[in-house]
């Protein structure tokens, strides 16, 4: 009888464990993954010296379309304030590619992220070709 018991339970385990690998399989990230309001704090260089630190507040849709204001601290140890807007896409995978217009200088930039805690975060890096600067970041859900 105890050997039956300890089979019983031994198959019990074995299932739920495999259940829970389905589930997690079958969890995929869409752009509803990426929604409300997040803080983000990112520092890096600039190519030609110095460092720079950004803070900032985005709003994400969850449909691809993306605003934020940026505070920025340059190497020169002025400050400036940039309006962005944007899109972006996320993948099953839970990566995300996006691109910000910065109303400033009237450019774009381009990321690449990666959605952590079920999307309450992001861990995020700059991939503008040919950019002056090289920055990295994490943003929390607000």
């Amino acid at each position: 009888m105890k050997r039956i018991s300890v089979v019983l339970i031994v198959c019990a385990g074995l299932l739920v464990l495999v259940n829970g690998a389905r589930a997690e399989e079958r969890e995929k990230c869409s752009n509803a993954s990426l929604h409300g309001n997040f803080g983000l704090r990112a520092t890096g260089a600039i190519v030609n010296g110095g460092s720079i630190i950004v803070l900032g507040r985005f709003t994400y849709d969850g449909r691809g379309d993306l605003s934020a204001r940026l505070f920025l601290r340059l190497p020169d140890a002025s400050n400036a304030t940039d309006t962005i807007t944007g899109s972006y896409s996320v993948s099953p995978d839970c990566t995300v590619s996006d691109v910000w217009h910065s109303v400033i200088s009237g450019s774009d930039s381009f990321h690449e992220s990666v959605l952590v805690n079920q999307g309450k975060g992001f861990f995020i890096l700059n991939t503008t070709e040919g950019a002056p600067v090289v920055i990295s970041g994490e943003a929390k859900r607000q």
